[in-house]
Parts: C-alpha cells; sequence; structure tokens
C-alpha cells in the first residue's frame, strides 16, 4: 500500500485518508472512502488540487477483510466474530464461562504486522453470552495479504487462540466443622455465601453437612459426599488451614485423595488448600468465602466448575494480580501505618 498526497487525476479509486471538508467547515467524504470520478469533481469544486489517500496494491488486503479473517483464524469454541467494518473485528462470548487464552500465541501473534493488533480480556476470566472477549484492530487502511495468512497459519498452529470453556451443572456438597455449640453460627456463615457464589455460576448446594474437627468426622464426610455424587466438595471451619498435616488435608489424604496445592499467593484467600478425591475436586476454603468481596475462591470457582482441573502450577501463577481488595473486618489489616 502507498500512502501520501496525489494530484486530482490521479485520485480515482483510492482510498481518502482523512475527512475531507469544504470551505464551510461541513464534510465533503469520510475518511476510508473510495474515490469516484464525481467525487474528484466535487473536490475540484472545493478548489483542492491533490488528496491524500491511501492507495492498495493487488497484493493488499483491506483493513475490513483482513480483520474479519483475523478474527476467524482467532476464534475457538464458545466464540463469534462480529465485523463492523472500520478494520475491526469484535470477538464475542457464546457461551457461559472462564476465559481460555493461549496467551504466548497471542504475543508471536501482536509481533507479526504492526499495522494488526489484537486486544484481549485478561484470561481465565469469566464471561457470558455477548461479552467482549477480544478487538481486532487493522491499523492502516490495508495490510499485506502474505501477513495475514502468517496470522491464520500461526493461529492455526496454536489453536484454540480463544474459547470459553462452558460452566457445567455441579452437585456441590459443604462439609462444615467445628464444635457443638457453634453449629448454627457456623453453618450461616459459610452456608449463604456458598450459595450465592456458585448458583449464578449453573451448580447447586446439595447439601450442607456439619460435623466435628477431626480428621475422623472429616474424612467419613468427604467419603460420603463423594459417595452422593458431588462434582466438587467445599470444606469450611472453625478453623482455617495452616498447614499441610492440618485435620482437613489430612481428612482428604485418609479418605483417599491428595492435596495439590496448599497456599495461594493471593489475598484474601492465601490459606486455600485444593486437592482431587479421584476426579471430584475439594477445596479447603479459608475465612475470606464468608465474604462476597472477590478473593481467591472466585477465581478458582469458574475453572473447576467448568471441567479443567488446577494443579500447583496453575495456582502459583495466580501471583501476579493476586493482591486483591481488602476485606477489612479481618483480624489483621494490610495498614500498618505510616513511619516518620
Amino acid at each position: 500500500m502507498k500512502f501520501g498526497p496525489v494530484p486530482l487525476d490521479d485520485a480515482v479509486g483510492h482510498l481518502i485518508a482523512h475527512k475531507l471538508l469544504d470551505g464551510n467547515g461541513h464534510k465533503l467524504f469520510s475518511k476510508g472512502h473510495r474515490l469516484t470520478a464525481t467525487d474528484v469533481d466535487v473536490l475540484r469544486a472545493n478548489d483542492l488540487t491533490e488528496v491524500v489517500v491511501a492507495a492498495l496494491d493487488t497484493t493488499d488486503l483491506h483493513e475490513d477483510e483482513a480483520a474479519q479473517r483475523v478474527g476467524m483464524a482467532l476464534s475457538g469454541a464458545g466464540v463469534k466474530v462480529k465485523a463492523p467494518g472500520v478494520g475491526r473485528a469484535n470477538l464475542i462470548a457464546q457461551t457461559s464461562g472462564p476465559l481460555r487464552l493461549n496467551v504466548p500465541a497471542l504475543e508471536r501473534l501482536n509481533n507479526i504486522d504492526e499495522g494488526i493488533t489484537i486486544a484481549t480480556i485478561r484470561e481465565h476470566t469469566l464471561v457470558h453470552p455477548g461479552d467482549l472477549l477480544a478487538l481486532v484492530k487493522i491499523i492502516p487502511y490495508a495490510v499485506p495479504e502474505s501477513r495475514v495468512v502468517d496470522v491464520e497459519a500461526t493461529a492455526s498452529e496454536h489453536a484454540p487462540i480463544l474459547a470459553v470453556r462452558p460452566l457445567q451443572a455441579h452437585s456441590v456438597g459443604l462439609i462444615v466443622s467445628g464444635p457443638a455449640h457453634a453449629r448454627d453460627q457456623l453453618v450461616e456463615s459459610f452456608r449463604q455465601p456458598v450459595k450465592n457464589r456458585i448458583e449464578p455460576l449453573g451448580s447447586s448446594l446439595a447439601e450442607t453437612l456439619y460435623v466435628a474437627h477431626t480428621v475422623a468426622a472429616i474424612t467419613e464426610a468427604i467419603s460420603a459426599q463423594k459417595d452422593a455424587g458431588r462434582g466438587l466438595i467445599l470444606l469450611a471451619g472453625v478453623s482455617a488451614i495452616i498447614d499441610r498435616e492440618d485435620v482437613v488435608p489430612s481428612a482428604l489424604e485418609a479418605a483417599g485423595g491428595n492435596v495439590a496445592h496448599f497456599g495461594v499467593p493471593v489475598d484474601p484467600g492465601s490459606l486455600l488448600m485444593l486437592g482431587y478425591l479421584a476426579d471430584v475436586p475439594v477445596i479447603g476454603a479459608p475465612g475470606c468465602i464468608k465474604s462476597m468481596k472477590t478473593n481467591v475462591i472466585d477465581w478458582i470457582l469458574p475453572r473447576l466448575l467448568a471441567g479443567e482441573r488446577l494443579t500447583h502450577a496453575h495456582l502459583v501463577a495466580m501471583g501476579h494480580g493476586g493482591l486483591l481488595d481488602d476485606i477489612h473486618d479481618r483480624p489483621m489489616p494490610r495498614d500498618g501505618g505510616v513511619e516518620d
């Protein structure tokens, strides 16, 4: 593509680079308009002798076609493309679930040509139908078709670049542990926040059990929830987990499960345990689950309920961006004061 001023005699068939106004400031033509012979006569009548244009080569793709092809190359399951023109393609969610995004491939794609740009929301964001996931913008009025082919080839090699992992309906079991005298208070403090979190995700709280805060009692409850067909088990109680040898991790292992990771670089929520009993995720919830402010639970629940098996590596990676807004009724606030 050639860009620059040309005499009016040579302007027919080319794209206007900038909006053109008459002597009174009224718009004659919008930028990107393809000039006809009649249009050139209008420009002459307005005392113009040349105009800045974008002249496409035969090997170029117009910005609109390029944007649409790039958008289609990026789209995986649960994603549709809308191309409204002006060199843009919008990638839209078709279902509810966490966004799956190949971040290293995205960086490669954005390095292929400076005229081809792809902006996305953050990986693992919970999205719903109609949400904008990514925007493709072609900067110039055209780009070489060969560069679009490069994008398509790279995207195909690393497909899918963007996809939505759909949420699945699960039966969730909640096990609350503590002393007998605190039963009603503890159950109520955990049950409603759990319901408020899982029901909008398409799952249901099937049962809430209250047991003693002992390895034996929690082990029996975990096994019972597994036998009842729960798709996810949540453990909460009078005391947060503070060690891999604590009551809750020990109970999970006694039930035949394993601890994938304990201690997450996210605050609030660092005292979270994630494990599995066969293929059933088991969460040892930190105390912040009682608050409806965003915390680590809100980061992992959608991914688990969409069928993703989270590992040590997944949880460790949450440290980047893991400092969330504080829950101010916690006993250890972050603000230690300013020293003189």
